[in-house]
């Protein structure tokens, strides 16, 4: 016992002795602390830049083209910032988005969110010594809401992505933006958590959680190490006030490198789909099926001709591991299959009224994201997006084949004939379609009689349209 007491006061007195030399040390230079800070600060801020983005004329819809997020532009600002849909209508949308980006590159590439760019006609990035570009959008991925954009200069001071896989959890951090347009701020505050996969904000999520203070103005700025290298992105902030409630999230670096290196040699990026709609299992799920304790994810519907229908996955099954890593939540399963390259296998193991089996399953093209809400024939004014099993539940929509009009434009063809976002398109000219190509090929050869005729579905009821055509 005295020499449990022994060790403990022994171990106490090195603490304490650590703690008098660090106070001393404070104490002959109260700027010791914050030294590391300064130096990431130093080292981070020239590579940080302001962006301006002209933005597209809105329409009074509920759709987004840039969502890719599982909700309508009312329920993320209702749900992160406390805007009610009522309080939307009544604020004057902004001819202008301002946010933040960082270099990447001597000779102009920058990163930053995508829901910065993406519906810009001008983008205009402004350097930390003041001069300005306009900026070429290179590409896009809407699923992780990341951007690459270039500005035609050199020499510039580029930011060095770290390895965010060696990121700690209460490792201190710096988030560097430009919130509500005051360039430069800097914040500081420690990762509160890893892994954050399953907020619904974007399809593919590997969120780090920070306090340090995020706020409107530092989407797409970066979240820097005591190093000055980056290892976040800064993108939402989860809040009933519209400002700082001390949670916010960052994209991690390693999945900023990947997509970037996907858009600079694509332009774009493939998402793997399997085609299956999953619920948590709960405990109530878990004692029905014979399981010990909740796990994995129950298939409810697969959806036909899909490669998770093709591998033998049935509603019902439970699967408990995908390519040999237990399932521990939706959005990890998500998140693998949505980056899992088209055409890779992928093994599954399953539960099967009480046994186990493997199932391989090819991963597809996902056909959402290849898609993903592009214009079609702007003369016409709208968007579409094809009708996915997911996209049907999200939606609550009444068909699970078809085009969905996401966005429409007031002073088109299209609104003027009375259609609305929300419709789903089932037939051209009386020819069934699924994909963009299908309503654009049929859209061209129409042209011919100088009428589109729409089969469209409006909720449980089914109208045709007539559109006339250039």
């Amino acid at each position: 016992m005295r020499r449990h007491l022994f060790s403990i006061l022994c171990i106490s007195g090195l603490l304490a002795s650590g703690f008098v030399q660090a106070t001393d040390s404070i104490e002959k230079d109260p700027l010791s602390f914050s030294k590391p800070f300064i130096e990431a600060t130093k080292k981070a801020q020239p590579g940080v830049v302001s962006i301006k983005s002209k933005i597209k004329k809105q329409s009074n819809h509920s759709w987004s083209r840039s969502e890719g997020a599982g909700m309508t532009p009312e329920d993320f600002w209702e749900r992160f910032f406390g805007i009610t849909p009522e309080q939307q209508q009544k604020q004057n949308k902004p001819s202008f988005v301002y946010g933040t980006g960082f270099i990447v590159s001597p000779d102009g590439y920058i990163l930053t969110n995508n829901h910065m760019v993406d519906d810009a006609e001008i983008v205009t990035v402004q350097l930390s010594d003041s001069k300005e570009y306009t900026a070429k959008k290179i590409g896009t991925d809407p699923s992780t809401d990341i951007a690459l954009i270039k500005i035609e200069t050199t020499n510039l001071p580029a930011l060095k992505l770290a390895d965010s896989s060696k990121v700690e959890i209460c490792e201190w951090v710096i988030a560097i933006g430009n919130p509500f347009g005051l360039q430069a701020s800097v914040t500081t505050g420690v990762i509160s958590a890893k892994g954050r996969s399953d907020l619904d904000i974007l399809r593919v999520e590997k969120f780090f959680q920070t306090d340090a203070a995020i706020n409107m103005g530092n989407s797409g700025g970066p979240l820097v190490n005591l190093n000055g290298d980056v290892i976040a992105m800064n993108t939402a902030i989860a809040t009933q006030t519209g400002g700082y409630m001390g949670i916010g999230f960052a994209i991690p670096s390693n999945l900023l490198k990947e997509v970037m290196e996907e858009l600079l040699q694509h332009g774009q990026l493939s998402r793997g789909y399997l085609g299956v709609l999953l619920q948590r299992v709960d405990a109530d799920i878990a004692a029905a099926v014979g399981l010990e304790k909740p796990q994995g994810a129950l298939v409810s519907e697969v959806a036909p001709g899909s490669p998770a229908d093709a591998a033998g996955l049935q509603s019902g099954d439970i699967i408990l591991e995908l390519q040999g890593t237990p399932i521990e939540s939706l959005g990890a399963f998500r998140n693998t299959v949505a980056l899992a390259k088209p055409g890779t296998d992928l093994s599954i193991k399953v539960q099967r009224e009480g046994k186990e089996i493997m199932l391989t399953a090819k991963v597809g093209q996902n056909p959402e994201h290849s898609a993903k809400t592009i214009e079609t024939e702007e003369s016409l004014g709208i968007y579409l997006d094809p009708v996915t099993p997911e996209l049907a539940k999200r939606y609550n929509l009444e068909t699970k084949t078809g085009l969905l009009i996401v966005e429409i434009d007031p002073d088109g063809v299209a609104f003027a004939s009375g259609l609305r976002a929300g419709y789903v398109i089932l037939a051209v000219n009386g020819k069934a379609v699924s994909t963009v190509d299908d309503f654009v090929n049929a859209a061209q050869n129409a042209k011919k009689s100088g009428k589109i005729l729409l089969q469209v579905k409006i909720g449980q009821n089914i109208r045709f349209f007539s559109l006339p055509v250039e």
